[in-house]
Parts: C-alpha cells; structure tokens; sequence
C-alpha cells in the first residue's frame, strides 16, 4: 500500500511541475511573440507606421475625426485615435475594436472601427452558465468521494 502512495505521489507532483513549467513558457512565450499595444508603444520608433490592433473603451471624443481611447491592456495607456473614414457614431464609454496604423507617439490612425455591444459581451459568460451544473452532473455521477482516503474515486456500475 506504501508503495502505491509513494507512486501516486511521484506521479502527481511530476504532473504538477510539468503543468507549471508549461504554464511558465507560455506566458513568457506569449509575450515576446505577441506584443500587447503597451509593448509596442514603449518602442514606438521601431513600430512606426506599422499596422496594430487592439480592444478599448472611448473616454473622451474630442471632435468628430478625433477621439481618445483607453487601451485595455494594463497600465491602461491613452490612445489618441483619428477615425479616418468610418460612419459609426461613437460617444463615451463605448467599447470598440481598432484596426489601424500607428504613426505617431500614442496615436493612431485607425482603418476599421468596430463598435461592440456591452450584452453581447456579458453573453459569452451566460451561455457558459448552463454548462457548469451539467459538468458537476457527469462528474458526480461517475465519481465518489471517499472520506477515509479524502480523494475522489470512480464508483462501481
């Protein structure tokens, strides 16, 4: 019995490092290959007149073609945005996707805007609702929890 707990414990923590370390590559992975709009607008010489995109919401329209956004990528940078040929009409607080080129120290110039709605974002988490106590269902239905071992093991059919 020893030596199966000693197996079991050997394979688990090995299960636990390797998902740590494949977690640890990934973000560091992640991020040098896929730079957020933060890291490109620290090195905005080397990006210049490069094409970007990014999510934020609008925190202040100045006129009609120019308007600031608020990056949502942390520390949250000011994004000054020129709507070169778009029709949506856009007012503070919305919530949009930009698609455009960088061509100045926090500005750009956008080519495509795309306004999101607030409920369709809120609807990815409701329709995920309904999965979780069908998830809990199959899983308690084919596993047990056993209070002399405290682990779960898979019941007898």
């Amino acid at each position: 019995m020893k030596i199966i707990h000693k197996k079991r414990l050997m394979v688990g923590s090995l299960l636990a490092v390797s998902l740590g370390a494949l977690m640890a590559y990934s973000s560091l992975g992640y991020s040098i290959f896929d730079p957020n709009i933060y890291q490109i607008l620290q090195n905005f010489e080397q990006n210049n007149n490069t094409q970007v995109s990014f999510s934020g919401q609008i925190i202040k329209v100045t006129t009609p073609n120019n308007m600031t956004i608020l990056a949502s990528e942390p520390p949250y940078p000011k994004i000054v945005v020129d709507p070169s040929n778009t029709s949506l009409t856009l007012k503070k607080g919305d919530i949009i996707e930009i698609l455009g080129i960088l061509d100045g120290k926090n500005h750009v110039t956008a080519t495509k805007i795309l306004k999101m709605e607030q409920w369709k974002l809120d609807l990815v988490y409701i329709r995920s609702l309904p999965a979780i106590p069908f998830a809990l269902y199959l899983f308690f239905k084919a596993y047990s929890f056993n209070r002399k071992t405290f682990r779960f093991v898979r019941r007898k059919t």
